[in-house]
């Protein structure tokens, strides 16, 4: 007796490593963001969002029948009527994406392409890395931070209910779609039909099975968006730094050797110039003859020229996260002179043991290096972030 094929091919190969790529990329991108040193993976992860988006979108001319845009993008009088199905558990069967969920593909292909650009922008802006570092400004960044956020937000709530109508089509159309997704096949319509033709849609134990995963997918989905987050770079090889100029023009500023011979070495480590304002530095350098207690004794040129370095890198023009948000915490008028009384870094250290700061690898709250290895080149990356022992 000849054997009849019961299934048919849905979900070409392309398809399903896009599905599952993409599913533990979100995975991914979801555990590296719980930690702020682990930025730069979460940022690969990101990227490789970003890849497959883009093949999913040519894929969707591309690629076989049920892959295509054309074959599950429905008008709005079809979704109407499938919802209104759904509602009353009376759903037709569709061997491919039915009209509810090919506008949620669609959607949530839409929604990643825009939490990986607002993450492209923020990195860049924000972290001063990346392939576009130094394009996007600071104050950039922090609106599409903000925008990535919510971003995320609404996937999540898109991913919850994508997993939950998966869980409501196996319960009205016994049918599991997730494992479709693996295998590629589904049954035959009229193989379908004759299988699931005298089930009851109440039968048994269902509806309570049903509502328990339901449940459960809902509150996972709440736990990520309410578990809170934790809050190596060559240095040596940082010669330059970026900076806007008084145009408001992204520069890069190599690092001044006269600033670095007379602060920086000679009495004590150099505090990068990015972390404090242009006023701070101009009424430390007016007031030379009493240096947190010393005489600094500096000729006419090279105080002029220190202070011009200290101006046109200082906060107001540093593009790095650490130095606009210790201006933003200064308040107007004020000019501080010490870097650990910013009231941006007293909350940021609020935390650490006064006995961390008297450990003879640290000694000091000014030895920013001590945990901060690229400290002196202004670099202050969470990644890198080491308190000694």
């Amino acid at each position: 007796m000849k054997h009849i094929e019961s299934k048919t091919l849905v979900w070409d190969i392309p398809t399903r490593l896009f599905h599952w790529l993409l599913v533990a990329v979100y995975i991914t991108a979801y555990l590296t963001s719980r930690a702020e040193w682990y930025l730069e993976y979460h940022t690969i992860a990101g990227y490789i969002a970003g890849g497959l988006i883009i093949f999913r979108i040519l894929w969707g001319f591309a690629g076989n029948r049920y892959a295509r845009f054309s074959e599950f993008i429905k008008n709005w009088k079809e979704v109407k009527s499938f919802i209104a199905g759904a509602i009353s558990l009376k759903l037709p069967r569709y061997i491919g994406h039915n009209p509810a969920v090919g506008w949620i593909v669609v959607i949530m292909l839409l929604l990643t392409a825009a939490i990986v650009t607002t993450g492209i922008i923020t990195y860049s802006g924000e972290e001063n890395s990346g392939v576009f570092a130094g394009i996007f400004t600071y104050k950039i960044a922090e609106i599409a931070k903000l925008l990535h956020r919510i971003l995320v937000y609404i996937i999540i709530a898109i991913i919850v209910t994508h997993i939950c109508a998966a869980l409501f089509h196996d319960f009205v159309l016994r049918e599991n779609i997730i494992l479709s997704m693996i295998t590629g096949k589904k049954e035959k319509p009229k193989m379908w039909e004759e299988r699931v033709s005298h089930i009851k849609i109440r039968e048994g134990r269902s509806i309570v099975r049903l509502a328990v995963w339901i449940i459960v997918t809902i509150m996972a989905g709440i736990g990520i968006v309410f578990i809170p987050p934790e809050g190596k770079k060559e240095f040596s090889d940082i010669g330059q730094y970026r900076v806007t100029d008084d145009k408001g023009f992204v520069v890069k500023l190599a690092l001044n050797k006269t600033w670095k011979t007379e602060c920086a070495a000679s009495c004590h480590n150099g505090f990068h110039p990015t972390l404090l304002p242009a006023v701070s530095w101009k009424r430390l350098m007016a007031n030379l003859d009493d240096h947190f207690g010393e005489n600094v004794s500096l000729d006419e040129t090279t105080q002029k020229e220190v202070m011009d370095y200290l101006a046109a890198s200082s906060a107001e023009h540093s593009m790095t996260e650490a130095s606009q948000k210790i201006l933003r915490s200064i308040k107007k008028g004020e000019a501080p002179l010490s870097i650990t009384k910013t009231p941006y870094w007293i909350d940021k250290h609020a935390d650490i043991p006064a006995e961390v700061y008297n450990r003879k690898t640290i000694v000091s709250k000014g030895n920013c290096t001590a945990c901060h290895p690229g400290a002196e080149v202004g670099s202050f990356e969470d990644k890198d972030i080491h308190i000694p022992k």
